[in-house]
């Protein structure tokens, strides 16, 4: 038997790529989890924003349009400082800054060492410089992870914050030209939306598809999975629910202190306009006076959707009156709205892991676990069943790499 834990995109691709041979049990009434999409007010929205990156992958991509047909975005994402609008990624948009702050910045940039940084604040600074450190990474990452960036790894990213070349600096300087760079200058959403593809994908595995089980606990001598609707043995297991509560429920218990992984949580703010008033597809917001970190358009077409996320703690209680209130500033000061009368509707998410924390602890905990899982035919895999940094796109090849292991 193998058994998959979890109808995310990850654990759909799974079942896919080992052709139904497989039960998948998901713990929610639908498939999807947050590649999915949920209804408020009779309205679909998104868990925030996240779309498909193809590049390098051209297999997953063929994958993926096999079962519908998707739409590319050239991506037109910028950052909001100083008032004004400057494309991302800022080190390469400097023309749009003020005279005196280019000049600076151009003196510091790229010329630090990074000798294996030890730190992400110190190899930002070393590629960065000082000025631009302070300016825009240090507010916006310590927004984003809620905790100073000296008790972060370096190249934690996994290659979105690239070491800046000079010449493009230097051109980006002088005029406003656009740079595309980065792992995702083009992206990808499906044409008749996320869960009308989550919808497609499930439908060939439907009857292989579990929903209302809650995993309780995992034996690792007997083989079994034990769920709030009954027991399952297996002889190889798929993961993909996240790593650090896989391991809280496994018995005998692992080997290594997993306890210490570290995550963030998300509040995702979902909201219905009435008119769209800037052409962005997301805007980072670096400053501290809004606690968002990001703010963008979802890529509908029947109605104007946006996205707020702010980092928050997991066990955070929330204020509904004043997260309206800090929506309503934000939107007002990035012109996305005129008036509060402008938001015809709006619903908060809170998304308990969705972001994995790279710190010194990660290296000595994470590969270790997974190496350990796969010497019991154990799969840990997806975003948060490997505890990494990875796209959807990522996520469906790793699916494909596991399951080659299962069936070869």
């Amino acid at each position: 038997m193998n058994l998959i834990i979890g109808a995310g995109i990850s654990g759909l691709s799974a079942g896919h790529f080992l052709r139904g041979d497989c039960l998948i049990l998901e713990k929610a009434a639908v498939a999807g989890g947050l590649s999915g999409q949920y209804l408020a007010d009779g309205r679909p929205f998104d868990y925030g924003g996240h779309y498909f990156h193809f590049q390098g992958k051209p297999s997953v991509r063929e994958h993926v349009e096999s079962i519908q047909s998707f739409r590319a975005y050239p991506r037109n994402s910028k950052v909001f400082i100083l008032d004004r609008f400057i494309p991302y990624s800022l080190q390469y948009h400097l023309a749009y800054l003020p005279a005196q702050s280019r000049k600076i910045i151009l003196d510091q940039i790229g010329s630090g060492q990074d000798v294996n940084s030890a730190n992400l604040e110190d190899f930002l600074l070393a590629h960065f410089g000082d000025y631009l450190y302070r300016l825009f990474f240090k507010p916006f990452l310590f927004k984003f992870y809620n905790r100073p960036l000296k008790r972060l790894l370096a190249g934690m990213d996994q290659g979105s914050i690239p070491v800046p070349r000079r010449e493009n600096v230097r051109q980006g300087a002088v005029e406003k030209k656009r740079f595309a760079e980065g792992y995702n200058p083009v992206f990808y959403y499906p044409d008749r939306g996320m869960q009308d593809f989550i919808d497609r994908y499930s439908s060939p595995l439907a009857g292989i598809i579990r929903l209302n089980e809650r995993v309780l606990h995992i034996d690792l001598q007997q083989k079994k999975v034990t769920t709030n609707q009954g027991g399952y043995t297996y002889d190889n297991l798929v993961n993909t629910m996240p790593l650090k509560e896989f391991l809280s429920l496994v018995q005998p218990a692992a080997p290594f202190p997993w306890q210490r992984l570290q995550h963030i949580s998300t509040l995702v703010v979902n909201a219905v306009l009435a008119r769209r008033r800037r052409r962005f597809h997301w805007l980072y917001l670096p400053e501290t006076d809004m606690p968002f970190y990001r703010v963008g358009y979802y890529p509908d077409r029947s109605a104007i959707t946006v996205y707020l996320e702010k980092t928050i703690s997991a066990g955070q209680s929330i204020n509904r009156l004043a997260v309206y209130r800090d929506m309503v500033r934000t939107l007002l000061k990035t012109g996305m709205i005129k008036g509060r009368d402008e938001i015809l509707f709006h619903d908060l998410k809170k998304i308990p892991v969705s972001y994995i924390i790279f710190d010194r602890h990660w290296p000595h905990l994470v590969p270790p676990a997974l190496d350990f899982l796969r010497r019991q035919r154990i799969y840990s895999i997806g975003r948060y069943g490997s505890w990494n940094y990875s796209s959807m796109a990522d996520d469906i090849q790793a699916a494909r790499n596991a399951t080659g292991l299962i069936v070869q």
